[in-house]
């Protein structure tokens, strides 16, 4: 029997060996397509071609010969390419970017037929022949070909694809925009701009167009008025963001929340002293959350209560009111026969169960 065992043990570490063995086959070969493809991309044979740059593998749009580059744009743009020029953004203009992704043009599109056209009209105008330029102005086939993308008369969907051509991020670099089209802003028809500005932002961290949480409270006024009560999370003040639970692009839980297991994981990023594991669990800690007793944004009670006295709260499951099940039905034990919530001394729950959300010593939860 020792001899099988020994036997069985050497014949599943061998196998184990092979299986690593494998992959590490597995994993060298594509590794040796991706650095093909690099190199491919990095000669620039064919710029029409699917190129990779530092950001993410993309495909360029259109011919060289339709670009004119930034500094083109800033000879009557100057206002916004000299705030251009010290944001975020200023870095599309290096080389490393191909040259459908760089700087003005990699939103607006190639700006050759823009800027022909505009330099020919100012040309007339020098000149004297402004009925020459008018025409010019007016020939609608023209002006058509030369108009840039402009965002404020293109859709939300158009809007969206555009900054995500570079902002949807790669795998281990900016999930939290993977899901953005499927959010409940994008439903609901909101844009990248409708939150940030490229040119005119009023915070130059994240090009927004207002600080946080005035520009949340643009769309969402019932939670500014949550956030008016007496008690609540310390947002108005500065404390904390809505972005710190919310992920604004689009999360994969409910509310969008900052979590990839569960809602009240979000919570329990400040408050870890009740997330356990408990001895003693409280039950509707772990099957309803925090937000069966709790209101996240403001209450007119303390601690975010959703009733003004704890007792009213603890008897919406500990009740000996006929007709709902004792304990073992899912409901919660009733209040001993001696708790009289009539007197003072039973009122507050949470002096004696001081231990609410789990204990480690009391099955009652005292302290």
């Amino acid at each position: 029997m020792r001899t099988l065992k020994l036997t069985l043990v050497a014949a599943f570490c061998f196998g184990i060996i092979l299986i690593s063995g494998g992959f590490k086959s597995i994993t060298a070969v594509l590794a040796d397509d991706q650095s093909k493809q690099d190199k491919t991309a990095d000669s620039h044979t064919n710029p029409t071609q699917p190129v990779k740059t530092n950001n993410n593998s993309v495909k360029t749009r259109g011919s060289p010969d339709d670009y004119v580059g930034s500094e083109s744009c800033g000879q009557c743009h100057a206002d916004q390419m000299a705030f251009y020029s010290a944001s975020a953004h200023r870095k599309t203009m290096g080389k490393d970017f191909t040259f459908d992704r760089r700087g003005c043009e990699a939103c607006h599109g190639g700006a050759r037929k823009h800027t022909e056209l505009h330099l020919a009209v100012a040309k007339l105008y020098q000149e004297g022949k402004s009925d020459e330029a008018q025409a010019l102005y007016a020939d609608q086939g023209k002006m058509a070909a030369a108009r840039l993308r402009k965002f404020t008369t293109i859709s939300a969907a158009e809007v969206t694809a555009t900054c995500l051509g570079c902002h949807e991020g790669t795998q281990g670099k900016s999930e939290e925009r993977f899901n953005f089209r499927r959010s409940e802003h994008a439903r609901h028809g909101l844009s990248c701009i409708d939150c940030h500005s490229s040119h005119s932002p009023k915070r130059t961290e994240f090009l927004l167009k207002e600080t946080q949480p005035g520009i949340c409270y643009t769309c969402h006024a019932d939670q500014k008025a949550s956030f008016a009560k007496m008690f609540h999370h310390k947002v108005p003040e500065g404390g904390m963001k809505c972005t710190d639970c919310h992920n604004q692009h689009g999360g994969f839980q409910s509310k969008q929340l900052r979590s990839w297991v569960g809602d009240d994981v979000t919570c329990l990023k400040c408050h870890a002293d009740k997330a356990g594991p408990f001895v003693y669990e409280h039950a509707p800690v772990k099957t309803e959350g925090c937000q069966a007793c709790h209101t996240p944004h403001g209450s007119n009670n303390p601690r975010l209560l959703t009733r003004s006295e704890v007792r009213f709260l603890c008897l919406e499951c500990h009740s000996n009111t006929p007709g709902i099940p004792a304990e073992g039905t899912g409901i919660g034990p009733p209040t001993p026969s001696f708790h009289n919530v009539a007197t003072t001394r039973f009122q507050n729950c949470t002096v004696c169960h001081s231990m609410i959300h789990g204990s480690n010593t009391s099955r009652t939860y005292f302290r």
